[in-house]
């Protein structure tokens, strides 16, 4: 059995890089799960804090983002004073959904597909949850599981989703990605000279086997647990002597590399 068990691959926005990637992402599932055109975050004073828009327009999405862009004082101005919910308001270039997101922000989702209002039952469900869900990203509040049981399923759902996109597109960026990488990079190169080139990848393979990880994922628990499996071997190939001196080095390496900010 592996010593650390299942690696929480999960990642919340600990950074303002990671808060805009995030509600971008939401906005582009929300407009391409529910086969919308243009999807845009904007606050009652008219900025645009996220959107999620095509590459290319064609004329009608033009005519219609041109038509929301005309109305967006009045909307906001709806917004701001009467605290509207949602709105579908329907044109002869297509539809335009809006949902507010707390008392000062709000979502715009565009189509210009004809759709019946009597049948979008399912897409405005999915507006509410995306407006739930952007509204808890945007208020910089954690995704723990005491929160996320606070939520229905489907917004529980998305919010975790959410932390495994985010996880998977951008922990490479993190610091704790960059300190495993030099600890790895370290240690290899101190046994390799000390055991040779075989024997380096048997006993550095077992390791991470038997911790149930690998390098871009260790945590503290996880290098320690490592560093007493690669010790233990090197004792049984080069003696106590050997294994006593790369252990308090490469133990105070280890620690410095962990305890800086960097």
């Amino acid at each position: 059995m592996p010593y650390a068990g299942q690696v929480d691959k999960t990642m919340g926005a600990d950074t303002v890089g990671h808060l805009k990637h995030l509600l971008e992402t939401e906005l582009k599932r929300a407009r391409e799960e529910n086969d919308l055109d243009i999807a845009m975050f904007s606050g009652v004073d008219g900025r645009i804090f996220s959107s999620s828009i095509p590459n290319q327009l064609d004329p009608r999405e033009y005519r219609l983002l041109n038509l929301l862009k005309g109305n967006l004082a009045h909307i906001c101005s709806q917004l701001s004073g009467q605290n509207m919910m949602m709105s579908v308001q329907q044109f002869e270039a297509g539809t335009i959904i809006i949902s507010g997101v707390g008392d000062r922000a709000f979502l715009v989702f565009l189509t210009t597909k004809r759709v019946e209002i009597t049948k979008m039952q399912g897409v405005l469900a999915n507006v509410v949850k995306t407006s739930i869900v952007v509204r808890h990203l945007f208020e910089s509040r954690p995704i723990t599981p005491e929160i996320l049981a606070s939520y229905d399923e489907a917004v529980a759902g998305e919010l975790k989703r959410l932390t495994r996109i985010l996880f998977v597109e951008k922990f490479g960026e993190t610091k704790e990605f960059k300190k495993n990488k030099e600890i790895a990079q370290y240690l290899q190169s101190k046994l390799g000279p000390l055991v040779g080139p075989g024997p380096l990848q048997e006993i550095v393979t077992m390791a991470y086997n038997e911790v149930g990880t690998t390098a871009p994922y260790m945590t503290p628990a996880h290098w320690d647990r490592f560093l007493t499996i690669v010790i233990e071997k090197l004792r049984d190939l080069e003696g106590d002597a050997v294994a006593a001196k790369a252990e308090k080095e490469w133990r105070a390496r280890l620690k410095q590399v962990l305890s800086s900010f960097v």
